[in-house]
Formats: C-alpha cells, structure tokens, sequence
C-alpha cells in the first residue's frame, strides 16, 4: 500500500507540474497571439512567418539526444544517425548505434521515433508530440507528449510489453543566434522522471557549438551526463557533429562516450 502511494504521489506531483508550467507560460503566448490578430495580420502574412521559422529551423542542426522541443512543420523530415564508444576509464569501451527520426504530420501535431542503442538496448521510444502553445513567429513554444517505449531487437522473457511516458516539453529561438530545446518525461512503470537540455549556438555560418545535459531520476539513484560538442555544416540542412559526453555522477552507465552523427533534413 506504501508503495502503490508513493507511485501514485510521484505521478501526481508530475501532472501538477506539467499543469502549472503550461498555466505559467500560456498567458504570455496568449497575448502574442491575440496580438498578431489584433493587428489586422493577414493569413499570407501567417503563412509568410511559418515559411521564416522553417527556414530558420533549417539552418541550424539538432541536438544530439535531445528531440526538439516542438515537433517540425507538416511535410518537414529530418534524421540523425549517430555511432559511438562508450566505456569506463579503466575497462575496454564497447560501441553502439542511435537514431532519430522526426517528421511533422499536421499542423502542431508531429512524430518522432528514437533508439539511442541499437545494438544493446531492446526498446524504441515512438513518440506523438502536440504544440498547445507557440509565439507568432511560430519559433518557440510550448508542447506536450505521448511516448510509448516499443519493444525491438532482442527481448528479455517478461519485457515484451510496451511502457508508456508522457511529458512536456519547450523551444526557444533567438533569431539566428542560438536554439535551445528541453524536455521532461515521466515512465509511471518503471517510476522514472527523464530530463533533457540542450543548446545549438551559431558560431560561423559553417560552425555550431552544441551544449546538452541529460539524466535520470529515479527512486533509488540519479544520473546526470554533460556532452559538449560541434557540429560542421556540410550543406544546407546536413551537419556532421562530434562530442563527447561525459558522466557527472556516480551512478552511470558509463565515464565518457565519443560521438560522431550525421545530421540530414528535407
């Protein structure tokens, strides 16, 4: 009975928080909103503004792990295929495949489907992701999630099941300057909060420093990693990135990780 209402607790304190961030930040997007159309804007100008935040969207890379913080416009697709070797510092590392795919499907309405460990993970996150809230220039906003960790590869007797998640998530744009993306993601099953921080500045027109955090928390211990990295433009909407990430707290799955992905969208 403890337990059941310690799950449910952490459930409840996560959906209140969900609550109050989008109580929070809707009355400022409501007001630029309803400022736009109090302007007299025009629907040529609207669409004007979504062609303007694909096109910055296309200029600047992704994250590496972290997905976008809103799902991309109807039509859009976008991949990054990422190898790495992963270890501790004192035993033999050992390598492994990701990748992300995310495409939009209508309008504020986009999916996303991600396997961070091919060769050793046996689950694929697919993920349907809504904007409820976004500015005028239709850049940054705010949305919110469905997750269901699917399983793939090899799976353990007993964990044939799909676990779902569900969270919210956040963009913000500054111009052509810098994109920073975060997310938060609640597993009741497995009673663990996921959390993801990412930034993507524009150096040159060619070079783009990458800066995220990504962790853990669950009842028993936490886990927090830092991957600083760089990503070359190659062509216009393709990126070749390599970082490393590194563990900052004792509990791990690893001491460090080298990366090299290529990032592609059409």
């Amino acid at each position: 009975m403890i337990m059941r209402w310690r799950r449910f607790s952490r459930a409840l304190r996560c959906a209140i928080g969900i609550i109050l961030c989008v109580g929070i930040i809707q009355p400022v997007f409501a007001r630029q909103e309803h400022g736009g159309a109090d302007s007299g804007e025009t629907g040529h100008q609207v669409e004007e503004k979504g062609h303007a935040a694909e096109e910055v969207a296309h200029s600047f890379p992704h994250p590496f792990f972290n997905h976008l913080g809103m799902p991309d416009k109807p039509g859009m697709l976008s991949v990054r295929v990422t190898g790495y070797r992963q270890g501790y510092s004192e035993e033999p590392s050992r390598g492994d495949f990701a990748f992300h795919l995310e495409t939009g499907l209508y309008d504020r309405l986009g999916l996303h489907i991600r396997n961070d460990a091919i060769k050793e993970g046996f689950r694929t996150d697919v993920m349907l992701m809504f904007t409820v809230l976004q500015d005028i220039e239709m850049e940054s906003g705010v949305s919110v999630f469905l997750a269901g960790e699917v399983p793939s590869g090899t799976i353990p007797e007993g964990e044939d099941d799909v676990i779902g998640a569900f969270g919210i998530a956040a963009r913000k744009v500054f111009g052509e300057m810098a994109i920073f993306d975060g997310n938060v993601h609640y597993v009741p099953k497995e009673e663990m909060v996921e959390y993801e921080v990412s930034g993507v500045l524009k150096a040159t027109q060619y070079l783009f420093p990458v800066l995220e955090l990504e962790g853990e928390v669950m009842e028993d211990e936490s886990s927090l990693y830092l991957l600083p990295a760089m990503k070359f433009k190659l062509d216009p909407g393709r990126f070749l990135g390599v970082g490393s990430q590194i563990a900052l707290t004792s509990d791990r799955e690893f001491d460090t990780r080298a990366l090299l992905q290529l990032d592609m969208d059409w």
